[in-house]
């Protein structure tokens, strides 16, 4: 038995209790963060080399500035003038190269770094169990995958190289201002207690304000995908304005949110500036009484306020950096949560792989299993299904019925007790071995939005045209497909919207047909239809289910006549078992549910209830009344 137990609820409850506007840095997080870039550490070092280069040359750029205004006021000489001028230009044009080369390699590294990321948590959000989106919304889930990784990017990409680049220009110009007057740096060193101060305030209220943005995007992407999700029943009830209303309350809140940051950002922004400039008159005022003293040249004294706003304006660069950190950590945060969810189901080390083709035996021993912390709901039960069998479960509402079928193909595993395929625990099976014998109708089919042939092909990676359009004949589906548009190529739209029940029901009846499982669970396929489309279906699953082992969750007292053996579930465990006609003379609850609505005939003759009644609503009074 393999089973990794975690909370992923918790997931949830732990994004919240982080949104603490006065958090220090996650430095976990973000070395987490710059390990995702080592992979691209080749274009980033390319991209560093370019950058430093660019960085010298905006260096010596003040030094051309000091010998171009003394060319003209000191020496008065247009040949220096001219000379100095083209030499700019020369350098200004190799500076545009290499920050060329710096801004593609980085962009490409970003692009690069998103595509992977988004695929890695993609790929691990596939491996985890159901449980864990049970307790999820899509549009929490979307978010993450679109807006926090953008954020990341910045982080990993931008950021790391504007490091770089501020710390090369500060060492860079506060070494040439030594050289020009060691008195000037005591005028950078006033400016620096103040903006690192503020970096450090205004970047815990960044990051708090940042991971609060993204949450409530979330919220609102949520509402969005809902909302478009589900267009009939917004339409069917006339809630066009309540969702309008519903999803503007939600982008009103991080609207809301998002001006706290853009608040945040521009008075941090407008004080550094402030700071900057109360430095550079100073410094403006300093440098003149040098140059009346005869200490400084007036082209040195051009140059001194761009020295001076290469070594303070890092400074402030630098704080923005960290603050942009502290966003990128809080988004990378939320990434980590995803990825470090564990799947509570996997393959054990030793995993066996099930043998193919299986014979199809099933068997739960037992079995009891509950939901997360809520209560039970199996309790103690034991089921036999022999290969080939037809089972059909029936039961009231919440009895369990749907709770077997998703045990068997392991979606959840059991508190105690076991269940068997082929003699084999689940649990010390390989899963693709074991999902790969076993296919699921829903009642509801759920199709993707691509072509008709791409979702019958999902049931066999790689089949061929013409076994997918056997699988489809098969399905009574051919005949339909051959008059859409496009034939198999024909786009069925978002969950098959494009085609009608009975089509979109054949469509994953084919689907099951291409699987070739050797176990196949129904849940009541044919339950909504009408009655010339529940004959082709009925038709395609008879088909499908010949010499198959079949789990019918059944629906329809109708149904259940074609099935071997009847097990009716109630309070989560087998309250009866036996065929059509066994469980009619024993005159239980099963009894009570095909005789309520029927007319008094002998039991051998055809008794046909009230086409309108559910089995399931049935069994549900009945459980109600005996209550």
């Amino acid at each position: 038995m393999y089973s990794r137990s975690r909370s992923n609820s918790s997931l949830r409850s732990r994004r919240g209790s982080k949104q603490d506007t006065g958090q220090p840095p996650d430095r976990a997080a973000l070395r987490r963060l710059l390990l995702l870039a080592l992979p691209y550490w080749r274009y980033l070092a390319v991209a560093g080399v370019c950058l430093a280069v660019a960085t010298l040359i905006t260096l010596a750029m003040p030094l051309l500035v000091q010998r171009l205004v003394d060319s003209v006021i000191v020496q008065k000489s247009g040949s220096a003038l001219t000379g100095v001028t083209l030499t700019l230009v020369g350098i200004f044009l190799v500076q545009a190269a290499f920050n060329f080369g710096q801004q593609y390699l980085l962009s490409y590294t970003g692009e690069r770094l998103v595509a992977d990321l988004r695929r890695r948590v993609f790929a691990h959000l596939q491996s985890l169990s159901m449980s864990f989106f049970d307790n999820q919304r899509v549009g929490e889930l979307t978010s993450r995958l679109s807006n926090d990784v953008s954020v990341v990017q910045a982080g990993l990409t931008s950021n790391l190289l504007s490091l770089l680049q501020q710390s090369l220009t500060l060492v860079g110009g506060i070494t040439i201002i030594v050289i020009i007057d060691w008195r000037l740096i005591l005028l950078v060193l006033c400016v620096v207690p103040p903006v690192t101060f503020a970096g450090a305030f205004f970047g815990k209220k960044l990051q708090g304000a940042s991971e609060q943005a993204q949450s409530a995007l979330g919220t609102a992407t949520t509402v969005l995908e809902e909302t478009l999700a589900a267009p009939r029943i917004v339409k069917a009830f006339g809630r066009e304005e309540y969702e309008v209303g519903r999803y503007g309350d939600s982008i009103a809140h991080s609207f809301a949110i998002a001006m706290r940051r853009v608040r945040l950002r521009s008075f941090f922004i407008s004080f550094i500036t402030l700071v900057s400039f109360v430095a550079l008159a100073a410094i403006l005022w300093f440098g003149g009484n040098e140059v009346l003293q005869g200490r400084l040249s007036p082209g040195q004294l051009f140059s001194l306020p761009l020295y001076i706003l290469l070594a303070a304006g890092p400074i402030g660069a630098l704080t923005g950096v960290y603050a942009q950190f502290q966003e990128s950590s809080g988004a990378a945060r939320r990434l980590f949560e995803l990825l470090d969810t564990a799947p509570e189901i996997d393959d054990a080390p030793d995993a066996q792989t099930l043998p193919a083709p299986a014979k199809g035996e099933v068997e739960l021993r037992g079995v009891n299993f509950r939901y997360g912390d809520g209560p039970p709901v199996l309790r103690d039960l034991s089921l036999h299904i022999a290969p080939g069998e037809v089972l059909a479960l029936v039961g009231p509402s919440g009895a369990g019925k749907t709770t077997i079928a998703s045990l068997i193909p392991r979606f959840y595993d059991v508190q105690s007790g076991s269940v068997l395929v082929d003699g084999r625990d689940v649990r010390v099976l390989t899963m693709n071995s074991l999902r790969g014998e076993i296919a699921v109708v829903p009642q509801e089919p759920q199709l993707f939005g691509g072509t008709v042939l791409e979702n019958i092909a999902y049931g066999r990676i790689g089949a061929s045209a013409r076994e997918i359009e056997a699988a489809a004949r098969i399905a009574n589906a051919h005949e339909f497909i051959e008059r859409l548009p496009e034939g198999y190529n024909s786009i069925v739209g978002e969950r098959g919207v494009k085609l009608s029940g009975g089509q979109k029901q054949r469509i994953a009846i084919a689907r099951a047909v291409l699987r070739d499982p050797r176990i196949l669970i129904l849940d009541e396929a044919t339950s909504s239809l009408d009655n010339e489309s529940e004959a082709l279906v009925q038709d395609a699953l008879d088909r499908l289910m010949a010499g198959r082992t079949v789990i019918i969750i059944a629906h329809r007292l109708s149904t259940v006549e074609r099935a071997d053996r009847i097990a009716v579930i109630e309070s989560g465990a087998v309250a009866e078992i036996g065929s059509h006609r066994e469980l009619l003379e024993a005159g239980g609850l099963y009894h009570r549910l095909y005789t309520r609505h029927a007319r008094n005939l002998p039991i051998n003759e055809s008794v046909e209830p009230a086409p309108t009644e559910d089995l399931e609503l049935l069994a549900s009074r009945e459980v109600a009344a005996g209550a």
